[in-house]
């Protein structure tokens, strides 16, 4: 056995409301039906020997015709206890591996070396094993019978043949059924206990029956099954006819009611079968549809229940395989939103981010603490983590009101851009914004600090528009999103504006005149900054 069927210790399922009950309850039901349309059958034919069984019995007056009544229902009844027992037998000798295996569970205890896998076998192979013991039944038993009874004298040759195989042929059909009963039982019941994770096909040695075999053998044995029985009959009843013994009226309406009764066991018997070979197909493919329904609700923990090893099997198993890949994406993906966000962690695994870089228009805004290396010499580092922890906490979550991207955190400084990846036209104003609510964050955060009696946060922001490269950079192994060009750097430098200005937030004449809303604004004379060859105009919001 491959070791993705094998269970860990402890890894078995509740065994409570397994049973091998059913499966008895199914071979005795089988063979009993099967003798009892047999005899019915026999009855029914207007063959010489049933005629003359007919006649000598009806002959019987009183007591003699109750007492040969009963002897011969007697005999039925023996029959039928006898047969069973030996189907009974049959099926206790081949579940023995798959009752040791419920029992030791049941107890506590781990199966013992090799159990669980001849249980793992025997359980897939048993309709294969019992079908074939079955039928053999049906067709020895019958003619040892009628065989016996001719070498007796009690019937002619011709007739003792017509009647074994008649009892071979229903014995067809009622092995038919006890083989989808006996499947469909197991899918229920056992197969889930024994391979709670699926992968049947993945059992080496195990027997499987392709979808077209079923459909074929129901074919085959609700029309040709029935068209040999009525054949076969009405050739023997042509050779044997004798119009001294029987009336042409009462030689048609026994052939009638024979034709009758073979056509209601064949109705009976084809929608039997019918509706276990359609069950056999259908109900997992219905559990694939409703897993499916699960899924797209967003619920990854459902599985496909896997019952078999053919065509549904194996897609079950590769359903279960891209349900699991696909939780484990999405775990991914959350987690690598919370180092990326979402925005670039959806662009990234949607592989729209070119290498090469993607020239696009965007706002950038800087912002960093003041006199935070002061806080940390003053600190224990548990507290500075805590305080740059919830200050970083207040300004993402203003800046992500506003639909900006923070792209990384670097010491006591954000990076934050506003339309890009996803771009948006009013990213000028979304920055200002941002800020705003950034300053109400930071003034909030302060509020709680004053009240613990720790010192107070202030910082600078600085905003600039404009045309940046945003892309992937870093090594070939391991990639990070960007943004690189001047835009970038005025927009650094203008934050340092703020500690000459006095001020926290300033933004640049390019943001302004992107601007669509009104901000309440003081226009600051021109300043070289480091790094930038032209004057730089900046507003202080206010």
């Amino acid at each position: 056995m491959t070791e993705t069927n094998q269970l860990r210790p402890g890894e078995w399922p509740d065994p409570n409301g397994v049973s091998l009950r059913g499966l008895y309850v199914i071979g005795a039901m089988a063979t009993t039906i099967g003798i009892i349309v047999v005899f019915v059958l026999n009855v029914a034919t207007p063959m010489d020997f049933v005629l003359n069984q007919l006649t000598e019995l009806t002959r019987k007056q009183g007591g003699i015709f109750g007492f040969e009544l009963a002897k011969r229902l007697l005999g039925l009844l023996i029959m039928i206890s006898a047969i069973c027992s030996l189907a009974l037998l049959v099926i206790h000798q081949l579940l023995r591996p798959v009752a040791g295996c419920l029992t030791q569970v049941r107890a506590g205890k781990e199966p013992q070396a090799g159990l669980a896998e001849r249980a793992r076998h025997r359980l897939i192979n048993l309709p294969f094993v019992f079908i074939p013991f079955n039928l053999a039944m049906w067709m020895l038993i019958p003619a040892l019978i009628f065989i016996s009874a001719h070498l007796i004298g009690r019937m002619s040759l011709h007739t003792a043949v017509v009647l074994s195989v008649r009892a071979s042929m229903v014995g067809l059909i009622s092995s038919a059924i006890a083989f989808f009963r006996i499947e469909s039982y197991c899918r229920r019941q056992l197969i889930p206990f024994f391979f709670p994770h699926g992968r049947l096909a993945l059992l080496k040695g195990a027997a499987r029956i392709s979808i077209s075999r079923r459909i074929r053998m129901f074919y085959r044995l609700g029309s040709l099954v029935p068209l040999t029985i009525l054949m076969v009959t009405l050739l023997t009843l042509q050779w044997e006819v004798d119009s001294a013994i029987i009336s042409a009226e009462e030689y048609g309406r026994g052939l009638i009611t024979f034709t009758l009764i073979l056509c209601g066991f064949v109705f009976f018997s084809g929608g039997v079968l019918n509706r276990l070979v359609s069950r056999s197909i259908v109900d997992p493919i219905d559990n694939m549809l409703n897993t499916i329904d699960r899924i797209q609700d967003g619920n990854y923990n459902t599985r496909i229940k896997v019952v078999s090893n053919d065509e549904i099997g194996i897609l079950g198993d590769a359903g279960n395989a891209m349900i699991k890949g696909l939780a484990e994406r999405e775990v991914l993906r959350a987690t690598f939103g919370r180092y990326v966000t979402p925005e670039i962690r959806d662009e990234i695994l949607a592989g729209r981010i070119p290498l090469e870089g993607d020239r696009r228009e965007a706002t950038v805004l800087f912002a960093d603490l003041r006199n935070f290396t002061p806080f940390v010499e003053n600190n224990p580092p548990e507290k500075v983590i805590a305080g740059m922890r919830a200050y970083f906490t207040a300004m993402h979550r203003a800046i992500r009101r506003h639909k900006g991207l923070v792209l990384q955190f670097v010491g006591d400084e954000i990076e934050a851009v506003f339309g890009i990846p996803v771009h948006f036209p009013d990213h000028a104003d979304a920055a200002v914004r941002a800020a705003l609510d950034m300053r109400r964050e930071l003034d909030e955060l302060n509020s709680e600090r004053s009240a613990r009696g720790r010192p107070s946060f202030a910082h600078g922001i600085g905003i600039h528009s404009g045309k940046v490269l945003a892309g992937n950079s870093g090594s070939e192994e391991q990639s990070a999103y960007a943004l690189i060009g001047n835009t970038v750097n005025v927009a650094s430098r203008i934050q340092n504006l703020t500690k000459e200005l006095g001020c926290d937030i300033l933004v640049s004449q390019e943001t302004v005149e992107r601007l669509e809303d009104s901000f309440q604004m003081d226009k600051q004379p021109p300043r070289l900054v480091k790094g930038y060859s032209k004057p730089v105009i900046v507003h202080r919001i206010l």
